[in-house]
């Protein structure tokens, strides 16, 4: 504790006058030897009123009264916060400061009785509504960024299908729904963000993927929060947490999806959710009975677009080069994407088929 300020002179004086030295002076005060040596400059600058501690804190102790006052108040009004309680009886303490009386008092986890509910909400029956989004980018360190984009039924958190993508445009979010479509049928809504892949972003007109949609006759939900997509976004911490540590160091694209097909099989048939009484997820799921044949469902995914074919004898598509038959440099053709194969086709007769590069 700081001595008064009649002590803090007497010993000064002692020790200007060479009677003591600082470290006996240090000692007298309870106090450093940095300390000692200010008061000296202080003091010669100042004299006594450079030995006066000019600091102001903000700290103010409670008494028992207003301590009993805040407890009884949280007691009887539970929802109040420590800032609310503060504010409300006009302490001169911080927020901080009423948290840890109330915490001592085993208040602090009471529960809230909430104005408006929250309401959860969960497909009746498999296949009713699917969620799809693309997963914030992974850093792999031998390979750089990557995006998972997936498919989920809201039902049963069964993965139709999902893939690792070096970039999150439209074809790749196309591949993924041909692949999960093919796989379990057609569902009767998507429940989607608002992103360029999905959602057309002028008021008029409409993106491919709501075109198809609307073909197949599945009904578009927008999510206007990543809440709204709470199972999805659950099952994206999952990865992060379960699959993605093991992988970390993989060396290609293809090392990464290779593991995650194998792990993602896992998750649908083999682990067990606590959130459905211990039961593997295909246990809540069967395969929609909306079904396309395999040539009906290219047919109607099918992805025109139209390129300058380079001096190089090649064409450019979302970021790719791919090199095309002879012949036609110069010229504007027509391609034609189904699922993950891109071809090339004039007169019926296909000309050129490989396969999109991630």
């Amino acid at each position: 504790m700081k001595k008064p300020i009649e002590d803090r002179q007497t010993v000064v004086l002692l020790f200007l006058a060479g009677e003591i030295d600082k470290q006996k002076a240090a000692n007298l005060l309870n106090c450093t030897l940095r300390t000692i040596e200010n008061y000296r400059r202080q003091y010669k600058e100042k004299g006594l009123d450079g030995l006066k501690d000019h600091r102001h804190s903000n700290y103010h102790k409670l008494t028992h009264n207003q301590k009993e006052q805040l407890i009884q108040l949280k007691k009887n009004d539970r929802w109040r916060s420590a800032r609310n309680i503060r504010d409300h009886l006009k302490l001169s303490v911080s927020e901080q400061h009423v948290q840890r009386i109330l915490i001592s008092a085993g208040l602090n986890r009471e529960n809230l009785k909430r104005v408006k509910a929250i309401t959860r909400f969960e497909a009746k029956s498999p296949n009713e509504l699917w969620q799809t989004d693309i997963m914030g980018k992974i850093y792999f360190p031998n390979i750089g960024v990557l995006y998972l984009i997936a498919t989920l039924d809201d039902h049963s958190r069964f993965v139709p299908g999902g893939r690792w993508f070096r970039t999150q445009g439209k074809m790749n979010v196309f591949q993924i729904w041909y692949e999960s479509l093919s796989k379990c049928g057609l569902p009767d809504a998507m429940l989607q963000d608002e992103g360029s892949q999905y959602k057309a972003r002028t008021r008029f007109g409409t993106a491919d993927y709501e075109w198809y949609a609307k073909q197949a006759g599945i009904e578009l939900k927008w999510a206007k929060s990543a809440e709204c997509k709470g199972k999805i976004e659950r099952f994206w911490k999952f990865v992060q947490g379960d699959f993605v540590p093991e992988v970390i160091n993989a060396k290609t694209p293809e090392e990464v999806n290779g593991a995650f097909k194998i792990w993602l099989a896992k998750y649908n048939y083999v682990f067990k959710s606590r959130y459905f009484g211990n039961i593997t997820r295909i246990s809540r799921y069967k395969v929609s009975e909306r079904r396309l044949s395999q040539l009906e469902l290219q047919t109607l995914l099918t992805v025109e677009e139209r390129r300058k074919v380079t001096r190089e004898s090649t064409i450019s598509l979302y970021g790719k080069h791919y090199l095309v038959p002879p012949g036609y440099i110069g010229c504007r053709i027509w391609i034609k994407i189904k699922g993950n194969k891109l071809y090339f086709e004039a007169g019926g007769k296909v000309f050129w088929k490989t396969r999109l590069r991630e």
